[in-house]
């Protein structure tokens, strides 16, 4: 079974609603800055599925995450999203599953949405972004949001941010914010979760970090050597609170294949630091593999060719999704 966790999804009316066309592509801009693709592709259900049935996807991971910083707003999109969802799920029940989604930082308002999307839906877990309103995932205005999904038992997705806050050296005519930003921003992301002792505090939590963390294997070794990799408080700077070594809660993490267009070397890559039992496939459709979409066959050969053994690439595939989901 092959399982794409990072599969976009957006009701047509939301599309409307952010300024999009339901038959070109647009770009959605904040504060002048390019957040995202509105692909036509997003809200079409059938090409979904025709797409995923040429390239060989049993199951796909739909989600969207939060665009708004606005509370209000945010709230309102997620309850149509959480409505629309369970619809498309519902039509294809072995074709999708789907995520909640919710502002973390909302209050009660936004629990009593993912209680009801989990619990009354059947929506299977819930996505965030790498920052909310300028806070990573370290801050403690975020722990009643992770108490809440502890008592749910689902996991939580954190997909890349679309603005991001305290990166102005990005700030060049190269959108380099979606290009560098994204990626650093994720791996910023895992790391406070892991050196905050966010992982410790909530050691019952599974999280599913987007795009390999941004490539973190590139850079695990670096952070190792600074904070100790035997977690001895003795050979870590002072403020980091992880309990266990950073390895350790590094491979208590799982993270997707997604958003590096199908290239093999950041899945080598990934494969260096991170356990196979550890990764779920991903492609980011449609915003990743435009143009092309066969290229995902590719994507899933390629794969299927790395040297390493055959359970071992069952489990990124497909296996790994399952068993977090429950499916």
């Amino acid at each position: 079974m092959i399982i794409d966790w990072e599969h976009h999804y957006l009701p047509e009316e939301l599309v409307l609603k952010k300024g999009g066309k339901i038959e070109e592509k647009s770009t959605l801009f904040e504060y002048g800055k390019p957040r995202g693709d509105l692909n036509p592709e997003l809200c079409d259900v059938e090409e979904h599925l025709r797409v995923m049935d040429a390239v060989g996807i049993d199951v796909a991971v739909l989600s969207m995450a939060v665009t708004s910083d606005d509370t209000q707003t945010a709230l309102e999109e997620c309850r149509v999203w959480d409505n629309r969802a369970p619809e498309v799920v519902r039509r294809h029940p072995k074709r999708f599953v789907a995520l909640a989604s919710v502002p973390p930082l909302a209050g009660e308002k936004a629990f009593d949405e993912l209680k009801r999307a989990i619990e009354m839906l059947g929506l299977k877990g819930v996505v965030i972004r790498s920052q909310v309103n300028g806070l990573s995932t370290d801050a403690k205005e975020l722990y009643p949001f992770y108490e809440t999904v502890s008592v749910l038992k689902v996991p939580i997705f954190i997909h890349p941010s679309g603005l991001r806050q305290g990166f102005s050296i990005l700030n060049a005519p190269y959108d380099l914010g979606r290009n560098v930003g994204r990626e650093l921003d994720l791996i910023v992301a895992m790391a406070r979760l892991i050196l905050s002792g966010v992982v410790d505090d909530f050691s019952d939590l599974i999280f599913v970090i987007s795009h390999k963390g941004g490539s973190i294997a590139a850079v695990k070794e670096r952070i190792e050597y600074q904070f100790g990799s035997t977690g001895s408080p003795g050979t870590r700077p002072s403020g980091s609170r992880n309990r266990l070594p950073f390895d350790q809660s590094l491979n208590k993490l799982y993270f997707n294949l997604a958003g590096h267009h199908g290239g093999m070397i950041s899945v080598r890559c990934a494969l260096t630091a991170i356990s196979p039992k550890r990764l779920a496939f991903g492609k980011d459709y449609p915003q990743d593999f435009r143009g092309d979409p066969m290229n995902i066959k590719t994507f899933i050969e390629n794969t299927r060719k790395l040297d390493i053994d055959k359970e071992s690439k069952q489990a990124m595939l497909g296996e790994n999704a399952r068993g977090i989901l429950e499916l």
